[in-house]
């Protein structure tokens, strides 16, 4: 991380040329291409607010305990736990698709007192010593998981969606990202009928 840094500090004042030669450095270096899976646990504001914040800390801890499993089961890597949020990648979208299908059936089947929701987006980004990681995919998988999509919620953005080969079912929708615009689609739980009563 001290490396990635140290190489980042010196953009903000080098020249043009020293700036290119940075930049592709740190591709270089630590540019991979991932798809991301973000998880962010469902109603925190509100669950913090009926039962305090040692109760919700208590299932934060409960999901990191169940979601890191299911992670490297299907081939993924936890990068991050951060407040109620998990970010992993996975060298493929469709095992970030299995790995997140497995962790609503494992909190459903445990009847867990919490839900989450998650994005997952397929890209280039920054992957740091395996502890951070930064880029456009990142970044829209976290909105899609913490803005977008609903408790049990699976979204897919139409990056990942062209890489899982017809492998699961998708139900299209548009969605707007800090005023961007975007096709993304709902995986439809397996064994779960398509709901096509909504718009």
């Amino acid at each position: 991380m001290h490396a990635f840094f140290a190489l980042v500090d010196r953009l903000s004042t080098a020249g043009a040329d020293e700036r290119t030669r940075l930049e592709a450095e740190i591709w270089d270096r630590f540019g991979v291409e991932k798809a991301l899976l973000a998880l962010d646990m469902s109603h925190f504001s509100l669950s913090v607010r009926r039962s305090g914040i040692l109760f919700y800390l208590a299932l934060i801890r409960r999901m990191h305990a169940l979601t890191a499993p299911m992670v490297v089961m299907h081939r993924g890597a936890v990068v991050k736990y951060e407040a109620d949020n998990l970010l992993a990648v996975f060298d493929e979208p469709a095992d970030a698709v299995r790995a997140a299908i497995a962790i609503h059936q494992v909190i459903v089947r445990g009847e867990e007192r919490f839900e989450v929701a998650m994005g997952i987006d397929y890209g280039r980004l920054l992957l740091v010593d395996g502890s951070d990681c930064y880029g456009d995919a990142v970044n829209v998988a976290c909105k899609l998981g913490e803005d977008v999509a609903q408790a049990g919620e699976i979204l897919v953005t139409e990056a990942a969606s062209a890489r899982l080969a017809g492998r699961f079912e998708l139900k299209p929708q548009s969605v707007s990202i800090s005023g961007i615009e975007l096709r993304a689609f709902s995986v439809v739980p397996p064994n779960k009928p398509q709901d096509n009563t909504k718009t």
